[in-house]
Protein backbone atom coordinates (compact mmCIF):
# COMPACT_ATOMS: atom_id res chain seq x y z
CA UNK A 1 0.00 0.00 0.00
CA UNK A 2 1.43 3.15 -1.10
CA UNK A 3 2.42 5.53 1.81
CA UNK A 4 0.92 9.24 2.29
CA UNK A 5 3.10 11.71 3.80
CA UNK A 6 1.29 14.73 5.39
CA UNK A 7 2.80 18.29 5.65
CA UNK A 8 3.13 17.89 9.50
CA UNK A 9 5.20 14.26 9.17
CA UNK A 10 8.07 16.19 6.44
CA UNK A 11 8.52 18.75 9.43
CA UNK A 12 8.82 16.30 11.66
CA UNK A 13 11.27 14.06 10.00
CA UNK A 14 14.60 13.91 11.84
CA UNK A 15 16.36 14.70 8.56
CA UNK A 16 14.23 17.69 7.64
CA UNK A 17 14.96 18.90 10.74
CA UNK A 18 18.33 18.45 10.67
CA UNK A 19 17.98 20.05 6.83
CA UNK A 20 16.47 23.57 8.61
CA UNK A 21 19.31 23.93 11.26
CA UNK A 22 21.86 23.73 8.55
CA UNK A 23 19.68 26.41 6.54
CA UNK A 24 18.88 28.70 9.56
CA UNK A 25 18.74 32.15 7.71
CA UNK A 26 16.25 30.93 5.18
CA UNK A 27 13.43 32.98 4.15
CA UNK A 28 10.28 31.72 5.64
CA UNK A 29 8.48 31.67 2.54
CA UNK A 30 11.75 29.55 0.91
CA UNK A 31 11.39 26.52 3.67
CA UNK A 32 7.82 25.98 3.04
CA UNK A 33 9.11 25.90 -0.41
CA UNK A 34 11.52 23.27 0.51
CA UNK A 35 9.17 21.33 2.79
CA UNK A 36 5.98 21.57 -0.25
CA UNK A 37 8.12 20.54 -3.04
CA UNK A 38 9.96 17.69 -0.69
CA UNK A 39 6.81 16.54 0.49
CA UNK A 40 5.56 16.28 -2.79
CA UNK A 41 8.45 13.76 -3.84
CA UNK A 42 8.05 11.84 -0.98
CA UNK A 43 4.52 11.12 -1.82
CA UNK A 44 5.58 9.97 -5.47
CA UNK A 45 8.18 7.73 -4.61
CA UNK A 46 6.88 6.53 -1.25
CA UNK A 47 9.90 7.32 0.60
CA UNK A 48 10.84 9.86 3.73
CA UNK A 49 13.00 12.10 3.48
CA UNK A 50 14.89 9.63 6.20
CA UNK A 51 15.00 7.18 3.57
CA UNK A 52 15.91 9.24 0.08
CA UNK A 53 18.64 10.78 2.54
CA UNK A 54 20.22 7.43 3.62
CA UNK A 55 19.34 5.78 -0.07
CA UNK A 56 21.29 8.61 -1.65
CA UNK A 57 24.40 8.23 1.03
CA UNK A 58 24.90 4.52 0.45
CA UNK A 59 24.80 4.62 -3.48
CA UNK A 60 27.79 7.53 -3.32
CA UNK A 61 29.44 5.48 -0.57
CA UNK A 62 29.10 2.11 -3.22
CA UNK A 63 30.59 4.65 -6.19
CA UNK A 64 27.43 3.52 -8.58
CA UNK A 65 27.66 5.06 -11.69
CA UNK A 66 25.21 7.53 -11.96
CA UNK A 67 22.79 5.58 -14.44
CA UNK A 68 22.69 3.10 -11.42
CA UNK A 69 21.59 5.04 -8.56
CA UNK A 70 18.06 5.17 -7.25
CA UNK A 71 17.91 8.84 -7.55
CA UNK A 72 18.55 8.78 -11.43
CA UNK A 73 15.34 6.70 -11.63
CA UNK A 74 13.24 8.32 -9.14
CA UNK A 75 14.00 11.85 -10.97
CA UNK A 76 13.21 10.68 -14.29
CA UNK A 77 10.11 9.07 -13.47
CA UNK A 78 9.03 11.32 -11.30
CA UNK A 79 9.54 14.68 -14.01
CA UNK A 80 7.75 12.04 -16.66
CA UNK A 81 4.69 12.57 -14.04
CA UNK A 82 5.04 15.92 -14.32
CA UNK A 83 5.19 16.44 -17.38
CA UNK A 84 1.70 14.50 -17.94
CA UNK A 85 0.05 16.46 -15.17
CA UNK A 86 0.15 19.42 -17.09
CA UNK A 87 3.38 20.98 -14.62
CA UNK A 88 5.49 23.72 -16.49
CA UNK A 89 9.32 23.87 -17.20
CA UNK A 90 9.86 26.70 -14.31
CA UNK A 91 7.74 24.30 -11.69
CA UNK A 92 9.50 20.99 -12.37
CA UNK A 93 12.80 22.55 -12.60
CA UNK A 94 11.70 24.06 -8.88
CA UNK A 95 10.77 20.70 -7.63
CA UNK A 96 14.03 19.23 -8.89
CA UNK A 97 16.35 21.73 -7.03
CA UNK A 98 14.41 21.65 -4.10
CA UNK A 99 15.02 17.83 -3.63
CA UNK A 100 18.63 18.27 -4.94
CA UNK A 101 19.59 21.34 -2.68
CA UNK A 102 17.84 19.09 0.39
CA UNK A 103 20.79 16.75 -0.25
CA UNK A 104 23.34 19.13 -1.13
CA UNK A 105 23.04 20.71 2.01
CA UNK A 106 24.63 17.18 3.80
CA UNK A 107 27.03 17.56 1.19
CA UNK A 108 25.61 14.58 -0.65
CA UNK A 109 26.71 15.21 -4.18
CA UNK A 110 26.88 14.95 -7.23
CA UNK A 111 22.84 14.25 -7.39
CA UNK A 112 21.74 12.62 -10.74
CA UNK A 113 20.50 15.58 -13.50
CA UNK A 114 16.98 14.18 -14.86
CA UNK A 115 16.31 15.72 -18.26
CA UNK A 116 13.10 17.80 -18.75
CA UNK A 117 11.68 18.68 -21.19
CA UNK A 118 12.42 22.40 -22.34
CA UNK A 119 9.18 22.98 -24.88
CA UNK A 120 8.07 26.67 -23.07
CA UNK A 121 5.93 28.74 -25.60
CA UNK A 122 7.77 31.87 -25.13
CA UNK A 123 5.81 35.41 -25.23
CA UNK A 124 6.10 37.15 -28.47
CA UNK A 125 9.11 39.42 -28.33
CA UNK A 126 6.55 42.17 -29.85
CA UNK A 127 5.04 42.13 -26.62
CA UNK A 128 8.40 42.93 -24.66
CA UNK A 129 7.86 45.81 -22.52
CA UNK A 130 9.15 49.37 -23.95
CA UNK A 131 10.08 52.55 -21.71
CA UNK A 132 7.02 54.19 -22.70
CA UNK A 133 4.84 51.27 -21.38
CA UNK A 134 6.95 51.81 -17.97
CA UNK A 135 6.20 55.70 -18.07
CA UNK A 136 2.01 54.92 -18.78
CA UNK A 137 2.50 52.41 -15.82
CA UNK A 138 3.51 55.17 -14.02
CA UNK A 139 1.27 58.17 -14.71
CA UNK A 140 -1.73 56.06 -13.51
CA UNK A 141 -0.70 54.02 -9.81
CA UNK A 142 -0.54 55.60 -6.43
CA UNK A 143 3.09 57.09 -5.72
CA UNK A 144 4.20 53.68 -3.72
CA UNK A 145 3.71 51.85 -6.94
CA UNK A 146 5.46 54.53 -9.11
CA UNK A 147 8.51 54.08 -6.73
CA UNK A 148 8.09 50.53 -6.44
CA UNK A 149 8.50 50.17 -10.56
CA UNK A 150 10.92 52.91 -10.71
CA UNK A 151 13.11 50.66 -8.43
CA UNK A 152 12.61 47.14 -10.22
CA UNK A 153 13.58 49.34 -13.59
CA UNK A 154 16.51 50.76 -12.60
CA UNK A 155 17.80 48.16 -9.84
CA UNK A 156 17.26 45.11 -11.78
CA UNK A 157 15.70 43.72 -8.09
CA UNK A 158 12.64 41.05 -8.61
CA UNK A 159 9.26 42.45 -6.53
CA UNK A 160 10.16 40.14 -3.62
CA UNK A 161 13.45 41.88 -2.99
CA UNK A 162 12.67 45.36 -3.51
CA UNK A 163 9.75 44.90 -0.81
CA UNK A 164 12.30 44.24 1.50
CA UNK A 165 13.93 47.33 1.49
CA UNK A 166 13.70 49.20 4.80
CA UNK A 167 14.23 52.96 5.42
CA UNK A 168 17.67 52.28 7.29
CA UNK A 169 18.56 50.57 3.73
CA UNK A 170 17.76 53.48 2.18
CA UNK A 171 19.62 56.11 4.56
CA UNK A 172 22.08 53.63 3.99
CA UNK A 173 22.41 53.94 0.56
CA UNK A 174 22.93 57.27 0.04
CA UNK A 175 25.29 57.19 2.96
CA UNK A 176 29.49 57.50 2.60
CA UNK A 177 31.51 54.89 3.81
CA UNK A 178 32.16 55.50 8.14
CA UNK A 179 28.90 57.94 7.32
CA UNK A 180 25.86 57.78 10.12
CA UNK A 181 22.93 59.68 8.84
CA UNK A 182 19.78 60.94 10.03
CA UNK A 183 17.10 60.25 7.63
CA UNK A 184 16.48 63.79 7.44
CA UNK A 185 20.00 64.06 6.07
CA UNK A 186 19.85 61.55 3.67
CA UNK A 187 16.49 63.01 2.79
CA UNK A 188 18.25 66.52 2.04
CA UNK A 189 21.09 64.82 -0.14
CA UNK A 190 19.12 63.28 -2.32
CA UNK A 191 16.56 66.51 -2.81
CA UNK A 192 19.68 68.57 -3.10
CA UNK A 193 22.38 66.68 -5.00
CA UNK A 194 22.51 65.93 -8.84
CA UNK A 195 23.28 62.87 -10.16
CA UNK A 196 23.83 60.72 -7.05
CA UNK A 197 23.76 57.05 -6.99
CA UNK A 198 22.57 54.94 -4.41
CA UNK A 199 24.19 51.38 -3.01
CA UNK A 200 21.18 48.61 -2.14
CA UNK A 201 23.44 45.78 0.12
CA UNK A 202 21.16 43.12 0.80
CA UNK A 203 23.88 40.94 1.78
CA UNK A 204 22.86 41.57 5.42
CA UNK A 205 18.77 40.27 4.31
CA UNK A 206 17.79 37.25 5.64
CA UNK A 207 18.44 35.27 2.51
CA UNK A 208 20.58 32.53 0.45
CA UNK A 209 21.44 35.45 -1.23
CA UNK A 210 23.98 38.07 -1.02
CA UNK A 211 24.76 41.28 -3.33
CA UNK A 212 24.66 44.44 -4.11
CA UNK A 213 22.74 46.54 -6.75
CA UNK A 214 23.20 50.60 -7.84
CA UNK A 215 19.98 52.82 -7.52
CA UNK A 216 20.09 56.00 -9.82
CA UNK A 217 18.72 58.96 -8.88
CA UNK A 218 15.22 58.55 -10.23
CA UNK A 219 14.76 55.67 -7.70
CA UNK A 220 16.51 57.60 -5.15
CA UNK A 221 14.33 60.75 -5.40
CA UNK A 222 10.87 59.37 -5.84
CA UNK A 223 11.91 57.05 -2.41
CA UNK A 224 12.57 60.24 -0.96
CA UNK A 225 9.14 61.39 -1.83
CA UNK A 226 7.35 58.79 -1.08
CA UNK A 227 9.12 59.14 2.36
CA UNK A 228 8.39 62.42 2.76
CA UNK A 229 4.80 61.87 1.93
CA UNK A 230 4.52 59.68 5.34
CA UNK A 231 4.21 60.48 8.98
CA UNK A 232 6.83 60.40 11.54
CA UNK A 233 5.95 57.44 13.10
CA UNK A 234 5.86 55.84 9.33
CA UNK A 235 9.73 56.77 9.12
CA UNK A 236 11.29 54.38 11.73
CA UNK A 237 15.12 52.24 10.59
CA UNK A 238 12.81 49.16 10.44
CA UNK A 239 9.66 50.44 8.41
CA UNK A 240 9.21 49.12 5.00
CA UNK A 241 9.78 51.89 2.62
CA UNK A 242 6.70 50.06 0.66
CA UNK A 243 3.57 49.56 2.58
CA UNK A 244 0.37 47.95 2.42
CA UNK A 245 -2.13 51.19 1.18
CA UNK A 246 -4.20 50.02 4.58
CA UNK A 247 -0.93 50.82 6.66
CA UNK A 248 -2.29 53.61 8.19
CA UNK A 249 -5.26 51.37 9.97
CA UNK A 250 -3.05 48.26 10.44
CA UNK A 251 -1.68 47.74 14.59
CA UNK A 252 0.96 45.29 14.04
CA UNK A 253 4.15 46.43 12.32
CA UNK A 254 4.76 43.16 10.75
CA UNK A 255 1.67 43.82 8.95
CA UNK A 256 2.77 46.84 7.63
CA UNK A 257 4.95 45.62 4.30
CA UNK A 258 3.50 45.05 1.14
CA UNK A 259 3.44 41.59 -0.23
CA UNK A 260 4.18 40.56 -3.84
CA UNK A 261 0.57 38.69 -4.16
CA UNK A 262 -0.62 42.14 -3.19
CA UNK A 263 1.37 43.91 -5.67
CA UNK A 264 0.31 40.64 -8.13
CA UNK A 265 -3.28 41.66 -7.52
CA UNK A 266 -2.72 45.16 -8.26
CA UNK A 267 -1.26 44.64 -11.53
CA UNK A 268 -4.47 42.58 -12.66
CA UNK A 269 -6.42 45.41 -11.88
CA UNK A 270 -4.75 47.74 -14.14
CA UNK A 271 -6.17 44.84 -16.73
CA UNK A 272 -9.32 45.12 -15.89
CA UNK A 273 -12.11 46.22 -18.56
CA UNK A 274 -14.04 47.34 -15.76
CA UNK A 275 -11.88 49.25 -13.99
CA UNK A 276 -8.69 52.13 -15.37
CA UNK A 277 -7.85 49.59 -18.42
CA UNK A 278 -4.75 50.72 -18.31
CA UNK A 279 -3.24 48.01 -20.22
CA UNK A 280 -4.44 45.24 -22.28
CA UNK A 281 -4.29 41.66 -22.17
CA UNK A 282 -1.93 39.67 -24.39
CA UNK A 283 -2.46 36.34 -25.97
CA UNK A 284 0.31 33.15 -25.11
CA UNK A 285 -0.11 30.33 -26.15
CA UNK A 286 -3.83 31.02 -26.64
CA UNK A 287 -4.50 31.94 -22.94
CA UNK A 288 -5.16 35.45 -22.20
CA UNK A 289 -1.95 37.02 -19.92
CA UNK A 290 -1.61 40.29 -18.62
CA UNK A 291 1.04 42.68 -20.66
CA UNK A 292 2.37 44.18 -17.72
CA UNK A 293 4.02 42.56 -15.42
CA UNK A 294 6.79 42.89 -12.40
CA UNK A 295 8.98 39.86 -13.79
CA UNK A 296 9.22 42.00 -16.81
CA UNK A 297 10.34 44.91 -15.51
CA UNK A 298 13.75 42.76 -14.50
CA UNK A 299 14.13 41.44 -18.51
CA UNK A 300 14.04 45.56 -19.32
CA UNK A 301 16.38 46.11 -16.92
CA UNK A 302 18.79 43.31 -18.13
CA UNK A 303 18.22 44.10 -21.74
CA UNK A 304 19.60 47.65 -21.19
CA UNK A 305 22.08 46.96 -19.30
CA UNK A 306 23.41 43.86 -21.00
CA UNK A 307 22.84 44.54 -24.96
CA UNK A 308 22.51 48.10 -24.99
CA UNK A 309 25.02 49.55 -22.30
CA UNK A 310 27.58 46.16 -22.94
CA UNK A 311 28.20 44.93 -19.26
CA UNK A 312 29.01 41.95 -19.50
CA UNK A 313 26.28 38.41 -18.59
CA UNK A 314 28.65 38.33 -14.94
CA UNK A 315 27.84 41.78 -13.87
CA UNK A 316 24.27 41.87 -15.03
CA UNK A 317 23.34 38.22 -12.96
CA UNK A 318 25.67 39.60 -10.10
CA UNK A 319 23.39 43.43 -9.84
CA UNK A 320 19.75 41.37 -10.52
CA UNK A 321 20.81 38.95 -7.56
CA UNK A 322 21.41 35.64 -10.11
CA UNK A 323 24.93 35.65 -9.98
CA UNK A 324 26.20 34.83 -6.51
CA UNK A 325 28.18 32.51 -4.60
CA UNK A 326 32.11 32.24 -5.35
CA UNK A 327 31.90 35.18 -7.18
CA UNK A 328 30.80 37.11 -4.28
CA UNK A 329 34.18 38.04 -3.02
CA UNK A 330 35.29 38.99 -6.37
CA UNK A 331 32.62 41.76 -6.34
CA UNK A 332 32.86 43.29 -2.78
CA UNK A 333 36.99 43.51 -3.96
CA UNK A 334 36.77 47.99 -3.51
CA UNK A 335 38.57 47.89 -6.73
CA UNK A 336 35.88 45.56 -8.34
CA UNK A 337 32.83 47.73 -6.72
CA UNK A 338 34.20 50.81 -7.89
CA UNK A 339 34.50 49.77 -11.15
CA UNK A 340 31.12 47.91 -11.40
CA UNK A 341 29.95 51.47 -10.33
CA UNK A 342 31.20 53.17 -13.02
CA UNK A 343 29.70 50.69 -15.49
CA UNK A 344 26.31 51.27 -13.86
CA UNK A 345 26.91 55.00 -14.42
CA UNK A 346 27.77 54.07 -18.30
CA UNK A 347 24.53 51.90 -18.48
CA UNK A 348 21.77 54.82 -16.66
CA UNK A 349 21.44 56.57 -20.14
CA UNK A 350 19.96 53.25 -21.28
CA UNK A 351 17.69 52.78 -17.88
CA UNK A 352 16.24 56.23 -18.11
CA UNK A 353 12.65 57.03 -17.72
CA UNK A 354 12.99 60.32 -16.93
CA UNK A 355 15.81 61.12 -18.89
CA UNK A 356 16.69 64.39 -17.44
CA UNK A 357 17.82 63.15 -14.17
CA UNK A 358 19.92 60.41 -16.05
CA UNK A 359 21.65 62.94 -18.10
CA UNK A 360 22.67 64.89 -15.41
CA UNK A 361 23.32 61.98 -13.45
CA UNK A 362 26.31 61.34 -16.45
CA UNK A 363 27.71 64.85 -16.53
CA UNK A 364 30.40 63.27 -14.00
CA UNK A 365 31.18 60.54 -16.78
CA UNK A 366 31.18 62.87 -19.23
CA UNK A 367 33.23 65.36 -17.28
CA UNK A 368 35.64 62.60 -16.72
CA UNK A 369 36.19 61.41 -20.83
CA UNK A 370 36.54 64.96 -21.53
CA UNK A 371 39.28 65.12 -19.12
CA UNK A 372 41.01 61.44 -20.18
CA UNK A 373 40.01 63.30 -24.30
CA UNK A 374 42.06 66.68 -23.29
CA UNK A 375 44.90 64.04 -21.50
CA UNK A 376 45.42 62.04 -24.58
CA UNK A 377 45.36 65.19 -26.59
CA UNK A 378 47.94 66.56 -24.54
CA UNK A 379 50.10 63.76 -24.53
CA UNK A 380 49.87 63.26 -28.64
CA UNK A 381 50.85 67.35 -29.02
CA UNK A 382 53.64 66.43 -26.80
CA UNK A 383 54.67 63.50 -28.10
CA UNK A 384 54.48 65.06 -31.44
CA UNK A 385 56.66 68.20 -30.11
CA UNK A 386 59.51 65.66 -28.76
CA UNK A 387 59.20 63.37 -32.08
CA UNK A 388 59.92 67.02 -34.00
CA UNK A 389 62.46 67.81 -32.05
CA UNK A 390 63.93 64.35 -32.29
CA UNK A 391 64.00 64.76 -36.42
CA UNK A 392 65.33 68.26 -36.13
CA UNK A 393 68.29 67.17 -33.94
CA UNK A 394 68.75 63.80 -36.06
CA UNK A 395 69.22 66.66 -39.25
CA UNK A 396 70.83 68.81 -38.22
CA UNK A 397 73.48 65.89 -36.95
CA UNK A 398 73.33 63.66 -40.44
CA UNK A 399 73.82 67.70 -42.00
CA UNK A 400 77.16 68.15 -39.36
CA UNK A 401 78.28 64.86 -40.03
CA UNK A 402 77.79 65.46 -44.32
CA UNK A 403 79.94 68.93 -44.01
CA UNK A 404 82.53 66.56 -41.97
CA UNK A 405 82.58 64.03 -44.81
CA UNK A 406 82.81 67.13 -47.16
CA UNK A 407 85.81 68.52 -45.82
CA UNK A 408 87.68 65.17 -45.22
CA UNK A 409 86.83 64.39 -49.31
CA UNK A 410 88.53 67.67 -50.30
CA UNK A 411 91.29 67.20 -47.99
CA UNK A 412 91.82 63.91 -49.15
CA UNK A 413 91.37 64.60 -53.09
CA UNK A 414 94.38 67.95 -52.33
CA UNK A 415 96.52 65.04 -51.39
CA UNK A 416 96.00 62.74 -53.65
CA UNK A 417 96.76 65.97 -56.16
CA UNK A 418 100.50 67.11 -53.87
CA UNK A 419 101.74 63.33 -54.04
CA UNK A 420 101.19 63.21 -57.83
CA UNK A 421 103.10 66.21 -58.05
CA UNK A 422 106.26 64.90 -56.17
CA UNK A 423 105.60 61.82 -58.05
CA UNK A 424 106.04 63.32 -61.39
CA UNK A 425 109.25 65.33 -60.24
CA UNK A 426 110.83 62.07 -58.57
CA UNK A 427 110.89 60.70 -62.27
Amino acid sequence: MSKKFSLEDIENDATIKRFLIIKTGLRPRTQESYIYEILHFCNYTNKSPTEIFEIHRTDLRERKAEFDQWLNDAFDNFVAHLIDSGYAYDSITLKISRVKGFLHAFKLKPTPVPTISKRRVLEDSKYALTVEDIRWAIKNVPLTYQTLFITQAQTGLSVSDALLLDVEDFIDAVSKRKENLTLEQALERVETSKGLIGCFDLRRKKTSVEFYTFAGPEVLKHMALLLRSRDAQYLKLDIPIFLKASFKTQNEWEDLRLTAAAVITFVTKLHNPKGKNVFPKIMVDGKKRNHFRTHKLRKWYSNRVHHDAGLSLEDTKYLMGQKTGDVVEYYINPNNYLSLLKKYKKALPFLSINEEIVIEENKELIEELKKENKMLKEQYEKDSRAKDEEIKNLKAKMNAEMEILKEENRLTRELVTELSKIAKKNR
